[in-house]
């Protein structure tokens, strides 16, 4: 049984594990309340709608937004079907054709959502905001209600899962449930033990995720079955899972167990219409072309239909500026559009390819107007020419001939099904076609796949800034979908040690490395695989490491915390590194500490590791503990003194002392260093309260250690600092200044343990 836990785990509790192995024998590890089970993310995945809304899902990480008008939306996901299964194009964890820029803000709510932090309203309420209710609701909300308990397993995409436990929770009668989900690791166990003492709560535990392994043995279905902590604190535990894992945890405890019955296909269509704004959205599901088709439809197919129709009325009404109104010609041309939408543009595509004629030449024009997206193509036929080489071709039919022998841009157009404007952007023919390009494109030539990508890569290097981030958050899903299908992180370790060495593109990169490491398909498989990237020599890449193993930690403190601490110590072997790059690296990584602070749940396990890294005999994780400890010593609690002070009385803790004497121990005071050093001296004049246990903190960091070798150091370095401070011009209450200053030199001189001696001998004291 997992002992109860605050809304965080202390990450270094416990027994130690292998990354990514199981607990063989069953026994429950820590179950911290309020994150997801394994690494599922609460992604897009192609759209699929669960209920009614989009589910978060068994899919991959949130990239992209899912609809104009809907980012945020989420969907769940089947799992992985094997390669041999995998239907060709039509597999994807993350869903970004219209991203709009929102993954960094998606990603960090997935991130939250792992880390046990109740689930905002404001999320709950976009994840519900097309909800219509299962069949079986009703009998749910019952079986809920009498035994606190419920499960709800499906193993296809859009099965409605996440989103009727979501609703289930969210409509319980009484004072609104504060909903989490509850935090696992993959493979751990599962006990009701962890979720004790949270009063009033809607708990979510998510094993939908492809590495989900919990064992047999664990008698997870008979802990299900204890629901007395649960009725105590009035809350309730909706389980949502596959099939076959239930199958092999869930005995004795079938009675809790159901399979949500979606709603109806023709329902769920006009309800996203409506949400889309389509103010009689009858005649567009009357019609004959969709809805003989409807009931075939699952939710999530009912969805993307949906949104494209919305999109080709929207692009019909825009470029034309005529109406769209029921059986006019434009009603007629969105319909016809967001069918082949709909189809994937297959037949098309596969009908253009096909044509006679066809040259290299033209296909990789098509695919470099649908990479750019229909913006326009600055030196098109050397971007071609570029493409063409990338792909490994080499003879003339896939270059362009010079002055008039090939064709113009209007002729290239034309030959895509598109229409070249004035402005020299392109009309595609439907919503989703430019995607449908690249998608037919990469499952049309799966050899080419890497070197397409390492292109695409390249030249978002070599685009203005704009361009740039708005195809590499095209390229991210493209990477995504590719490292899954491999089951590699070649490439994208290949691509974010490019973006990460760009000032534009390293956001970019960041951000597809958090989302790779929270991909339930490829998560672990990230996470691992950067501790082999830790040992590359790219400063630039180390630096994004530090910050994404930052930004992954709420999901996943123990491993990502191992990682920060591998990085730092891997410093001492950078011999291709100089003093700057690797102070660069020591700096992201005690930024990332510092950020870390915020979390109250993260403060111990915190400073339990750099109390560790103080202590290393390597240099590179002394060095990142000091600047940790800098970013730390930067911030102040409301009354404007350090944070560090709050709940000091008479001394701070050994700790903070620590942490003044690794950075008083280096060559010379970093700018860092300086800037921490005058918030705590400022504080000393401005609050007088605290200005003995400042003085005092100093002076132990001088001289409180157990070897005397680098007291001198400490002593010049502190000289130099104060005195930086107190020579600041036009800097307020100078006289107060000075006067703290000489206070603080005396008694750092009066503790010099070989003053006496000092002074016996003839010697300046304190050196």
């Amino acid at each position: 049984m997992a002992e109860p836990t605050s809304d965080k785990t202390d990450v270094t509790a416990g027994p130690k594990r292998e990354e990514g192995v199981a607990d063989a024998q069953g026994q429950a590890s820590s179950t911290a309340p309020g994150s997801s089970a394994a690494d599922s993310t609460d992604p897009h995945a192609e759209g699929e709608a669960a209920g009614s809304a989009a589910e978060p899902g068994d899919g991959g990480a949130e990239l992209g937004a899912a609809a104009e008008g809907k980012s945020g939306s989420t969907a769940d996901r089947a799992p992985v079907p094997s390669p041999a299964d995998r239907t060709p194009g039509a597999y994807a964890s993350v869903h970004a054709d219209t991203n709009h820029g929102t993954q960094i803000g998606q990603w960090f709510e997935a991130v939250q959502r792992h880390s046990g932090a109740p689930l905002p309203p404001e999320t709950v309420k976009r994840d519900l905001a097309d909800y219509v209710p299962i069949k079986n609701e009703a009998e749910l909300s019952r079986l809920l209600e009498d035994n606190r308990t419920l499960v709800l397993f499906a193993d296809y995409p859009g099965s409605g899962r996440w989103t009727a436990a979501l609703h289930l929770l969210a409509t319980r009668i009484g004072e609104a449930l504060t909903l989490r989900r509850v935090r696992r690791e993959p493979g751990e166990s599962f006990s009701t033990e962890g979720l004790k003492g949270h009063k009033r709560t809607g708990w979510i535990l998510d094993l939908r995720a492809r590495e989900e392994n919990i064992p047999a043995s664990c008698d997870f279905g008979l802990e299900l079955m204890q629901a007395d902590d649960l009725r105590d604190d009035d809350s309730y535990l909706v389980v949502v899972l596959r099939t076959d894992l239930w199958n092999r945890i869930g005995h004795k405890a079938g009675a809790l167990a159901r399979t949500p019955q979606p709603p109806a296909p023709a329902s769920l269509f006009l309800k996203y219409l409506s949400s889309g704004g389509v103010a009689d959205p009858k005649p567009w599901a009357d019609d004959h072309r969709i809805k003989d088709k409807l009931a075939d439809l699952r939710p999530g197919q009912v969805r993307e239909w949906a949104q494209n129709l919305l999109r080709a009325e929207a692009d019909y009404r825009t470029t034309t500026g005529r109406s769209t109104e029921a059986e006019s010609d434009g009603f007629h041309e969105a319909i016809q559009a967001a069918n082949k939408a709909v189809s994937g543009w297959t037949d098309v595509l596969t009908e253009w390819h096909s044509a006679d004629g066809r040259t290299s030449y033209d296909r990789n024009y098509l695919l470099l107007a649908a990479v750019y997206d229909g913006e326009p193509v600055d030196s098109v036929h050397d971007k071609i020419l570029s493409l063409a080489r990338a792909l490994g071709e080499k003879n003339d039919i896939s270059i362009r001939l010079t002055g008039q022998q090939g064709p113009g841009l209007i002729q290239l157009a034309h030959q895509i099904d598109a229409e070249l404007r004035p402005d020299g952007t392109l009309r595609f023919p439907g919503p989703g076609f430019a995607e449908a390009v690249v998608r037919y494109f990469l499952l049309d030539r799966p050899e080419l796949i890497d070197k397409f990508i390492r292109w695409t890569a390249q030249l978002c290097v070599d685009l203005p800034a704009t361009k740039a981030e708005k195809l590499a958050e095209r390229l991210a899903p493209w990477i995504l979908r590719h490292a899954q299908a491999a089951r590699s992180t070649r490439t994208l370790l290949v691509v974010t040690t490019n973006w990460s060495a760009n000032t534009t593109l390293d956001k970019q990169a960041h951000a597809l490395l958090v989302t790779a490491a929270l991909d339930p398909e490829i998560g672990q498989l990230t996470r691992n695989a950067t501790r082999d990237w830790i040992e590359k020599d790219s400063a630039p890449l180390l630096k994004t490491l530090a910050h994404v193993f930052q930004s992954v930690t709420p999901a996943h403190p123990e491993q990502m915390l191992r990682r920060l601490g591998d990085l730092a110590g891997s410093l001492d072997q950078r011999a291709n590194f100089d003093v700057g790059e690797k102070a660069e690296v020591a700096e992201a990584v005690g930024e990332a500490i510092g950020a870390l602070w915020a979390d109250d749940g993260l403060r111990s396990p915190l400073r339990k590791t750099l109390s560790i890294w103080f202590a290393s005999d390597r240099k590179g994780q002394q060095q990142a503990a000091a600047s940790a400890f800098m970013h730390l010593a930067l911030q102040k609690d409301d009354t404007g003194s350090p944070i560090l002070l709050s709940g000091a009385e008479n001394s701070v803790a050994d700790w903070v002392i620590r942490g003044w004497r690794a950075a008083l121990e280096f060559e010379g005071p970093t700018s860092l260093t300086r800037r921490a050093c005058a918030v705590w001296l400022d504080a000393a004049v401005e609050h007088p309260d605290v200005a003995d246990l400042i003085s005092s903190t100093m002076v132990r960091a001088v001289h409180k250690a157990a070897g005397d070798h680098l007291r001198g150091l400490r002593f010049l370095n502190l000289v130099r600092l104060a005195e930086h401070w107190v020579s600041e011009e036009d800097a307020p209450a100078q006289e107060n200044r000075h006067r703290f200053h000489a206070t603080l030199m005396r008694s750092v001189n009066e503790a010099d343990p070989h003053r006496g001696r000092s002074r016996n001998k003839g010697e300046p004291a304190s050196e």
